[in-house]
């Protein structure tokens, strides 16, 4: 417990210095790399929870106070560091997935934010309605086989730029303020905080593998078929 501890300090210590960097970012003049997507809590909500049945918004006053002096329905009074990264790298600012009419969601190739608010690693975690970790990846995986290939027809460009794109996931803390500390006789409190800690990896990782195969291999089983149904029509 102690190492793990002081693991997370070293790592608070540097996620501290790289924001503090980021607040001052200004756009790039070129774009280093094709898109950036987003997936996570209210850290990086863009807005996702503005189209859904919650209390978990942040679209009034005062959010939003430096963003234009608009609510966009970021948890913040500005930018997301989300936005601060697409700043950097060239990139506009990675829109909701809700906030994008389903018939122009093919038109955006620089990345989409799939975060919500109150969401976590566990499905079990929210509070009202949200986007869980795994219906982002639904998303993203609709993504990549449904509307980028509208954008990018040609196969090995599109496995080009799922490879050079980055994934950004930021999600965690709910699982221990809307789960395990809220319902001290729920399910995951049979296991003491190491052992829910070891879970809550587990149940990570095996998601961000998922998005590893679906995004930077780019080279999914939907892919294939997709491919084997266009040879067909041929």
């Amino acid at each position: 417990m102690e190492k793990s501890l002081k693991i997370l300090w070293v790592f608070s210590i540097i996620i501290t210095q790289q924001l503090a960097f980021l607040a001052n970012a200004s756009h790039s003049r070129k774009r280093i790399v094709p898109a950036l997507y987003v997936f996570g809590d209210s850290t990086v909500d863009a807005g996702n929870n503005n189209n859904l049945n919650t209390l978990a918004k942040a679209n009034a006053f005062p959010y939003g106070i430096d963003f234009n002096n608009c609510s966009t329905g970021r948890f913040s009074n500005g930018k997301t560091f989300a936005d601060l990264i697409a700043i950097r790298l060239g990139l506009p600012m990675p829109p909701p997935y809700l906030g994008v009419p389903k018939f122009e969601r093919h038109k955006v190739i620089t990345g989409l934010n799939y975060a919500s608010g109150s969401c976590g690693i566990l499905n079990s975690t929210r509070a009202g309605d949200c986007l869980s970790l795994d219906k982002q990846i639904e998303y993203f995986t609709s993504t990549m086989t449904n509307d980028l290939p509208r954008s990018i027809h040609i196969k090995t460009k599109l496995r080009h730029y799922l490879a050079n794109s980055i994934y950004l996931l930021s999600i965690g803390s709910n699982d221990y303020m809307l789960n395990y500390l809220k319902y001290p006789n729920g399910t995951n409190n049979n296991l003491n905080p190491e052992k829910y800690a070891e879970y809550l990896l587990e149940q990570l990782a095996s998601r961000i593998k998922i998005v590893q195969i679906y995004g930077k291999q780019g080279d999914s089983e939907q892919m294939r078929e997709r491919e084997i149904r266009e040879k067909q029509s041929e």
